[in-house]
């Protein structure tokens, strides 16, 4: 057996193990997070042929974020009913390949700095992704999100871009891997759009280093800006929009207001993810400073007096990376989920902050003053930084759960289940926040109130400000699309009925924020009544608010019971 098969054993061992501990730790089970199973919604409809649909034979929408990976789920669909667990091996596959691709390039350069630190190297770079594991493994494998296919490439990239500093030419062969994964990259996220011109940059800089032709740089973003186009054309053809439907339900237009957002998103990673991490940014960014000042790595000749100056210039390429990285959600203002997902493909990236440290030994001989320098700076930040955690901890709220999101996906396929069980024919047409679960189970119409599946909804008029990703519901636009049954929730008696009501009047309520304090309005009161369904063949009861068409649905259902709440 090779030696790159050994260490993906182990790394594959590795992430079964804290795949394990996740799925017991917090539940996960085998459906992935409510998201997640949007794009299976999606790729079940695909798979049928009906294209790019959330409700059978329903508007074409976007409501996903990666193209390429709803794509894949498709195929799972087209081998199994059931594709879950496929997906989760494929993506448990993909995240150890990113895991061991890691390794590899921080592991040649050790090899070259300090050859007997390498047996150390493994244990700690073992140590250092049960760091980060937890929700790491979580978002990547289990999560059935795109995580695991976006972290690969970008990795990937960033890894093949990166060492293009290097004195030698660069092959064939990997130039053709770069503008491929650069296409793919593409079709995986939008930001992709924004990374692909940071790596064409990067290009263009370190070809220009060592004096080579810039026409590859050129290829390169040519052939991912003619990707982008396609993709785009498809799009305006297809969907009618030139972005996914997810940006016009998400994203606020105001642009103050998102870097006001994302700020404390970023801010909120830095001083409450990880002290390790905390500590290699600190140590990576310091180190990228002091560089490009002091050792001139900008200067095409840093190798004539700097040894092993590719080295530490490849280092300051991904610190660069992270930290244009650690900037874009500025654009966006953050997001809302728990264990900083859009920061997930960073976090490998932070091992290259280990191969800095080992550089600083092999040559603190040569540079003590500078190490020294180095090394206080980046603890006196780090030591800031963690002082910095403990005071944003007085004010801000509890951490978002990431296991809350399984939780509602397992929620909503079960509400689905009832639904169906309940009403055999004529299902109503359901209004829901959550629909990821439920959407895929509900053989009726699902509603998103939240618009990301919805285009009347996503784009409605709007500031997009409140909750993080759920600000989009317009009260005007939400009165049009009229939904027969709003909000099911379990109840098994009258009592847990009413108070599931009472719950919701609360202005603080999650549902009744989102939908704008709208159970409180009198027009509101006018047209949806709280009610308790019961069926009395499938022994199956609810909670929901009902309009005047679901009444008359329930005239002639025999077996359905329905009680007024007030």
């Amino acid at each position: 057996m090779s030696l790159f098969l050994k260490q993906f054993s182990f790394f594959l061992f590795l992430v079964a193990a804290i795949c394990f501990c996740d799925y017991i730790y917090i539940n996960t089970g085998a459906i992935g997070i409510d998201d997640g199973n949007i794009f299976l919604n999606y790729a079940q409809h695909i798979a049928q042929g009906q294209g790019f649909v959330f409700n059978t034979n329903g508007e074409r929408v976007e409501g996903f974020t990666s193209f390429l990976w709803v794509l894949i789920c498709a195929l799972g669909y087209l081998i199994t009913s059931n594709p879950e667990l496929i997906l989760i091996c494929f993506s448990a596959l993909l995240t150890t390949f990113t895991i061991t691709i890691i390794y590899q390039t921080i592991k040649r350069d050790i090899q070259i700095l300090q050859p007997q630190f390498e047996r150390h190297f493994f244990w700690i770079y073992t140590a250092f992704i049960i760091c980060i594991g937890p929700s790491y493994i979580a978002w990547s494998v289990l999560s059935l999100m795109e995580n695991a296919l976006w972290n690969f490439v970008f990795t990937l990239l960033v890894v093949l871009v990166s060492k293009t500093i290097e004195k030698e030419n660069v092959s064939l062969t990997r130039k053709i891997i770069i503008v491929l994964s650069g296409c793919v990259l593409t079709l995986t996220r939008p930001e992709a759009l924004a990374w692909n011109f940071i790596f064409t940059c990067i290009l263009l800089w370190t070809f220009s280093q060592h004096k080579r032709k810039i026409f590859f740089p050129l290829v390169y973003f040519i052939c991912f800006a003619l990707v982008s186009a396609c993709l785009t054309a498809f799009r305006l053809h297809y969907f009618g929009f030139q972005f996914p439907n997810t940006y016009y339900a998400k994203i606020s237009p105001d642009k103050i207001y998102n870097i006001i957002e994302g700020s404390k998103y970023a801010l909120s990673f830095l001083t409450g993810y990880q002290p390790i991490i905390t500590f290699l940014f600190v140590l990576m960014t310091v180190m990228l400073l002091y560089s490009l000042f002091n050792f001139k790595l900008l200067k095409s000749n840093t190798d004539d007096f700097l040894p092993n100056a590719s080295i530490i210039k490849r280092c300051c390429i991904v610190t660069v990376i992270i930290l244009v990285g650690f900037a874009l959600p500025l654009t966006t203002g953050g997001d809302h989920f728990g264990g900083f997902r859009f920061y997930q493909s960073l976090l490998l990236l932070f091992a290259f902050g280990l191969l800095m440290i080992v550089w600083l030994m092999k040559n603190y001989k040569a540079y003590r003053s500078s190490t020294n320098i180095i090394l206080l700076s980046a603890i006196v930040l780090f030591l800031s930084v963690i002082g910095l955690n403990d005071l944003t901890d007085l004010k801000n709220p509890a951490k978002t759960q990431l296991n809350f999101e399984f939780l509602l996906a397992r929620e909503g396929r079960d509400m689905a289940e009832n639904l169906n069980a309940s009403f055999n024919a004529n299902k109503p047409a359901v209004g829901m926040i959550a629909v990821g679960g439920f959407g895929l189970k509900y053989r009726g119409i699902t509603i998103d109130l939240m618009g990301l599946n919805n285009i009347l909804m996503g784009h409605s008029p709007g500031d997009r400000k409140g909750i993080k990703n759920h600000a989009a519901f317009n009260k005007n636009v939400f009165y049009k699309l009229n939904p027969d049954l709003l909000l099911p929730a379990n109840a098994r008696d009258f009592k847990e009925a009413t108070i599931e009501y009472f719950n919701l009047l609360d202005v603080n309520n999650f549902d009744n924020e989102a939908m704008k304090n709208i159970f409180n309005d009198d027009a509101f009161k006018k047209v949806y009544t709280p009610v308790f369904i019961s069926n009395r063949k499938n022994n199956t009861s609810l909670f929901a608010f009902v309009n005047a068409n679901f009444m008359q649905l329930e005239k002639n259902n025999p077996d359905i019971s329905v009680q007024k709440i007030l």
